[in-house]
């Protein structure tokens, strides 16, 4: 059927709809009102994500070779704070202060030994321990058995939430005997840097928080 303007069925008002299927035709009507706006939807989780690429990594290196006694339920030397960008933390007479709240991954590397090796698992072994100064609210600890006097790594690694910035950790011993710090001397390895024989190793990263 050919389709035009002058067409009878123009004028028949009920053959318009027959008109428009045949024809293909799209009338538009006027717009009609707007309707009310939806209600606002609930608040989703806030991330901190954003704010967690944060690190720091203290040191204490092997300045002369000699041996650093450590007696019990002393805390552990953490001379230099060597990366920290953001200033994560505070190192402050060998203890450590977190500048900001939340969550910590914690690694720590320190080489250490003890002396009058007895055979006897009651004695031989090294503790060390992340607390809150002058506490035994331990964190982060370790233990190694020793057979020997030579030094070796003993390794702690955790996590820790921080809720108050005002609180000082330090890195302690928790065994029941002085231990050693001692690492080969520098002279003896195929490197000149300090790097390479420190005493104590700790990496702090910082996790973010969580919103509420």
């Amino acid at each position: 059927m050919k389709c035009n303007n002058n067409d009878e069925i123009y004028k028949k008002a009920l053959k318009k709809i027959d008109l428009e299927k045949k024809c293909n035709l799209v009338i538009i009507g006027p717009t009609g009102p707007t309707g009310p706006q939806g209600e606002i939807g609930p608040t989703g989780p806030t991330s901190s994500s954003s704010n967690t690429d944060r690190s720091a990594y203290l040191v204490t290196f092997n300045d002369d070779s000699n041996e650093i006694n450590i007696p019990i339920l002393t805390k552990l030397p953490i001379k230099r704070k060597e990366l920290d960008l953001t200033n994560l933390i505070t190192l402050e007479n060998n203890a450590i202060k977190f500048n900001v709240i939340g969550y910590y991954h914690i690694s720590i590397i320190v080489s250490t030994f003890i002396k009058n090796i007895q055979s006897n698992p009651k004695t031989d072994f090294i503790t060390i321990g992340l607390r809150k100064n002058n506490t035994d609210n331990i964190y982060i600890g370790a233990s190694l058995f020793k057979d020997n006097e030579l030094p070796s790594q003993i390794k702690a690694e955790g996590m820790i939430a921080v809720v108050d910035t005002k609180d000082i950790y330090e890195l302690a011993n928790l065994s029941n005997q002085t231990i050693y710090l001692n690492s080969p001397d520098l002279n003896d390895i195929s490197s000149n840097s300090y790097f390479t024989n420190s005493l104590v190793t700790i990496f702090i990263e910082y996790l973010g928080k969580q919103e509420i």
